[in-house]
């Protein structure tokens, strides 16, 4: 996760992700495709004029599901009961029923992809980290390890590929899926454990033992700007649910 230069990314992320939660959890309540869609077009107007989104960002990051969006609705609807037949040939039988129950569910996994990348997309992932333990208490030992597993990823990735392009240059072609993952995993698994092993000696040479009572270069504190979102999140929702139902 990597934050940019939006309003968004200048929120608390606790507060920020308590907030999308909420509004996932929401999602799970609503029957209705109608509802499902403003709340997930909420979504795409706050990623664009709060987070920093541009048209072809939001087309690049959303066209991938699109095709689950389609085959989770042709599922739903293709193969469901109702009583009000719009569609049926062979073992095909759209209803009205099966059709707004794959729409809302299609929309709503179209939501939840849009939110879940508001939060991503703005959030830096020390912040987020430093937010646990200020405002959410978490513990010091699990938040930096926490932390470290988060940056071993791109390192990860990173060697994974230099792998792939050295065995490549030395000819190396398994067809065997399973022998080629046991190649590739057992050094990266040696590698983790001793980068692994280094950070906790560092850490230890440093002095940190996981105790709460100690300082930080990073601190994060909730502000009005986080709670005015919050809230303002909650009732344009609550009120979409409510007026629109």
């Amino acid at each position: 996760m990597k934050a940019n230069d939006s309003f968004l990314a200048a929120l608390n992320p606790a507060c920020k992700l308590f907030a999308h939660l909420i509004v996932m959890f929401l999602l799970m309540t609503i029957t209705n495709p109608k509802l499902t869609f403003l709340i997930w077009f909420l979504g795409v107007f706050i990623g664009i004029f709060l987070g920093g989104w541009k048209i072809s960002y939001l087309l690049k990051r959303l066209l991938p599901y699109i095709v689950f969006f389609i085959l989770v609705f042709w599922m739903m609807a293709a193969f469901g009961e109702g009583e009000e037949t719009i569609w049926k040939w062979a073992w095909f039988h759209i209803t009205m029923e099966s059709m707004n129950h794959g729409l809302t569910i299609a929309l709503r996994m179209l939501a939840f992809v849009t939110y879940g990348l508001l939060f991503t997309s703005t959030t830096d992932i020390t912040l987020l980290i430093m937010s646990f333990i200020h405002q959410c208490k978490l513990s010091p030992k699990w938040a930096y390890g926490l932390l470290a597993g988060f940056r071993f990823i791109p390192l990860f990735q990173s060697e994974l590929t230099q792998m792939k392009m050295a065995h490549k240059v030395r000819g190396y072609n398994q067809k065997n899926s399973w022998k080629a993952f046991m190649r590739y995993a057992l050094p990266l698994f040696t590698q983790g454990i001793r980068k692994s092993e280094r950070i906790a000696i560092a850490m230890e040479a440093r002095g940190f033992t996981g105790t709460r009572d100690r300082t930080y270069y990073q601190t994060t504190k909730l502000a009005a700007k986080d709670f005015g979102y919050l809230l303002s999140l909650l009732i344009v929702t609550w009120g979409i649910m409510i007026f629109i139902e």
